[in-house]
């Protein structure tokens, strides 16, 4: 079992500065074993634990260490050699070259859901518990997880659609956890004037023979020193917009060993990610091999989306787990005023508020990642459900995730603006999601666009009310009828946005989406609450499920008595300690 996070409950005289490095992020979150042995079955979770248990360890200690280095001590791009002649070279610290081969070599974090081996595993890892291991890795470094993310991305797009020639050549590479072997990929789609409106770009592509020459510019290019490139470019006389698009595969070196032909124009000096590369760069005839359809390009790349999305959004929830993690060690950790900050009624409402936010973003991933692997099985409608879930996941965990580590920015005080702690790092990084594949107002529309065009939402609710149907506990029966009461109005609203599609629906699109997280994520703190009833009779989850709703769905008229017992229960939630029942049911009849 895992233990809960012992940060003492200090003596007067203790008055440290404390922070989480050292602990092991894993074996002090016990959120995530109850998540995993929910979601997978006993036998995966006790042979998972070690391996889980040995990623917590690095990631709280080495990883950590090596992070706050390579922050500071970002790459360098090395345009020429002595002799004057082009090199396109960029230059790691070697902090980042040794996070390289612990994500890349040692987890196997991009090949560990494409091929068996990985860790010993003797399958492909589902991304329950793929994503559980990217979820502990990225509190303690993000930017590694953005060019990790791109490689298993292009290898599940060559899986997909590349000729055999291509596979063959490629993926082996793509999948090595031997570092010798390894090759990275990069996504290059974004131009200068085209941004979220992909259909506007401009770079070109010319048929030569058995391989196509790119030429154009590329704006903004993450881990731009990749050892191959999915490019999108516009073939000789195709037509304008998205669909004119291909997808092209572009290697950094020809098969004779020289540079392809493009350069790396600068690096992008970013307010956070530092010690992963960006740049800009240029092709001038760079050798490029169409990957599947010529047609549908962008379609391909796009195929993806939900992958990388779902990515983005659990890095954002590690984030937010490692503010949350650094709140309660740095407020349990000094005494202020005579007393433990973390017992003073304001640090209080902040530490339950990150532990809202933390836990609920956690089921929201983990659930999804369980519905990808149904999607992945052939359900057609885990397929429908993914659909509408990626985008809520990405436009409100990723913009949520500002807010949180702003706020254990607060919480630490003065140090937390200090570059000596994590907790500027974690407010620095926290601020691509939200804007890397696709901004919150870009996918909010695309929530709007799911619902409309493959009725997705109603798929969505219909697994809710599955999910909550026959719930045996008296207390949760009568959380599932204010649950099912406000899906039933946010229904009725999807019914209207089906049917009128006004700029009006689009105005509200951010406000809707939010909507709509909020009451998934309820509906999911409710169902762990019903088990968790029914394995140790703890009524913990509901007594989240029971805040959360009050706090973000329907404010109960009563505000004293969810303060009250905030006040009076907070270590208990926080240490994973039993709720009795009595205390959930005053909670109830307040909002009923």
């Amino acid at each position: 079992m895992i233990k809960n996070l012992q940060v003492p409950k200090l003596e007067a005289e203790v008055r440290g500065m404390h922070d989480a490095h050292g602990l092991n992020f894993f074996e002090t979150d016990p959120n995530i074993e109850f998540l995993l042995r929910y979601y997978v079955s006993g036998d995966e979770y006790e042979r998972a634990f070690p391996l889980l248990s040995k990623l917590g360890e690095v990631a709280g200690n080495e990883v950590d260490e090596l992070a706050h280095e390579a922050d500071r001590n970002p790459p360098e791009l090395v345009s020429y050699n002595k002799k004057g002649e082009r090199m396109n070279h960029v230059k790691y610290h070697p902090s980042y070259l040794r996070l390289e081969k612990i994500g890349y070599g040692e987890f196997g974090l991009a090949a560990m859901s494409h091929r068996p081996g990985v860790m010993d595993w003797p399958t492909p890892f589902s991304r329950v518990l793929k994503y559980s291991f990217w979820y502990l890795f990225a509190q303690a470094e993000f930017s590694l997880c953005c060019p990790m993310s791109m490689t298993d991305s292009a290898a599940t797009i060559l899986e997909k659609y590349a000729s055999d020639e291509i596979k063959e050549k490629y993926l082996p590479r793509l999948t090595s956890t031997d570092m010798d072997e390894l090759w990275t990929a990069g996504q290059f789609m974004t131009e200068k004037q085209g941004g979220s409106d992909v259909g506007a770009n401009t770079v070109t592509a010319k048929q030569v023979g058995d391989h196509w020459e790119i030429w154009g510019d590329k704006w903004f290019c993450s881990n731009v020193s990749a050892d191959i490139a999915l490019v999108l470019a516009r073939t000789e006389g195709a037509q304008l917009g998205s669909k004119g698009l291909a997808m092209f595969l572009v290697p950094k070196r020809l098969e004779n060993g020289e540079h392809n032909d493009f350069r790396i124009n600068r690096l992008k000096e970013k307010l956070g990610t530092k010690d992963m590369a960006s740049g800009e760069v240029t092709f001038e005839g760079a050798v490029g091999y169409v990957v599947g359809s010529i047609e549908n390009g962008f379609k391909q790349m796009m195929s993806m989306v939900n992958s990388s999305r779902l990515s983005n959004a659990v890095r954002s929830a590690g984030l937010m787990r490692r503010s949350y993690l650094e709140s309660i060690v740095a407020s349990r950790g000094r005494l202020t005023f005579g007393q433990q900050l973390s017992q003073l009624p304001l640090m209080q409402e902040g530490l339950f508020e990150m532990l809202l936010d933390t836990e609920a973003a956690a089921s929201m991933i983990f659930y999804t990642a369980k519905v990808f692997d149904q999607s992945d099985s052939g359900d057609e409608d885990a397929k429908k459900s993914l659909r509408i879930l990626t985008p809520l996941l990405k436009g409100y965990i990723c913009k949520r995730v500002r807010y949180v580590t702003a706020e254990a920015m607060e919480i630490r005080g003065g140090n937390g603006y200090i570059e000596d702690w994590v907790n500027p790092r974690l407010v620095r990084d926290a601020h691509l999601g939200s804007i890397w594949e696709g901004t919150t107002n870009i996918v909010a529309l695309d929530v709007l666009r799911a619902i409309r065009k493959e009725d997705a939402g109603s798929t969505l609710f219909h697994h809710l009310e599955q999910r909550l149907s026959g719930m045996g506990n008296a207390y949760t029966e009568r959380a599932v009828k204010l649950i099912l009461k406000r899906a039933s109005v946010i229904s009725g609203q999807m019914d209207h946005i089906s049917r009128e599609q006004t700029s009006t629906h689009d105005v509200a699109a951010k406000r809707f989406m939010e909507q709509m997280y909020h009451l998934i994520a309820a509906s999911l703190l409710l169902e762990e609450a019903e088990h968790e009833v029914k394995i140790n009779s703890n009524y913990r989850k509901l007594f989240l499920f029971l805040h959360y709703y009050h706090r973000y769905i329907k404010a109960a008229d009563d505000h004293v008595v969810f303060d009250q017992s905030v006040s009076e229960w907070l270590d208990t939630v926080i240490d994973w300690e039993e709720i009795p029942a009595d205390v959930v049911d005053g909670l109830l009849q307040a909002l009923e």
